[in-house]
């Protein structure tokens, strides 16, 4: 990273800010980018389709140069970093504290609830240790795909390993819906 980047994002972040509607909770417009590897070459998106995110849809996780871990404000032991961050991925629609959701029907999946657009932003000192920060953000998608198995086990009596490597059809759809139930929206920063 550069040392502009995180100028530019704190740039990015005021101008979002700015350009918000005026209400009690403030909205950030972000677009969004899949950059999964089977979406690589196809990867565009209207501009004009803004995502609006809460700011109780945003979770932050900092981390200091010592590599203490705080998620929420909340110091986190690294051994329950997962199971914390957990909390916040699997949707809770009656508790306001947590990101908010929307119910969504699909095919395969049926109603369930899904947090509207939450993001994870990490920040991290830049004295950390390469192996820390490598660490707590592998943590961050451990926590998502153990999510994502749940899910799919509770649903479809599957892996997520079993839909993903299967070659039919509807296994391909319900692989999308568990991604479009529980997306990783995951940013950083260094400072």
């Amino acid at each position: 990273m550069t040392k502009f980047a995180p100028k530019i994002f704190v740039l990015i972040l005021i101008l979002t800010t700015i350009s918000c509607k005026k209400e009690l909770e403030p909205d950030y417009k972000v677009i969004e980018l899949e950059y999964g590897f089977d979406n690589y070459f196809k990867n565009v998106r209207d501009n004009s389709e803004e995502i609006i995110i809460k700011q109780r849809n945003i979770v932050m996780i900092d981390v200091d140069e010592d590599g203490i871990t705080k998620i929420e404000k909340n110091v986190v032991s690294d051994s329950l970093i997962v199971t914390e961050l957990k909390k916040y991925i699997i949707p809770s629609p009656d508790n306001d504290q947590m990101p908010k959701t929307i119910e969504k029907e699909f095919e395969y999946s049926g109603k369930v609830h899904v947090n509207k657009n939450i993001i994870i932003l990490g920040t991290f000192d830049k004295k950390l240790n390469y192996e820390k920060y490598r660490e707590i953000r592998n943590k961050i998608y451990i926590a998502h795909n153990e999510v994502r198995n749940e899910f799919s086990r509770t649903k479809f009596n599957k892996t997520i390993l079993d839909i993903i490597l299967a070659t039919g059809e509807e296994d391909v759809i319900k692989w999308e819906e568990i991604r479009q139930i529980f997306p990783i929206r995951y940013m950083e920063m260094v400072e």
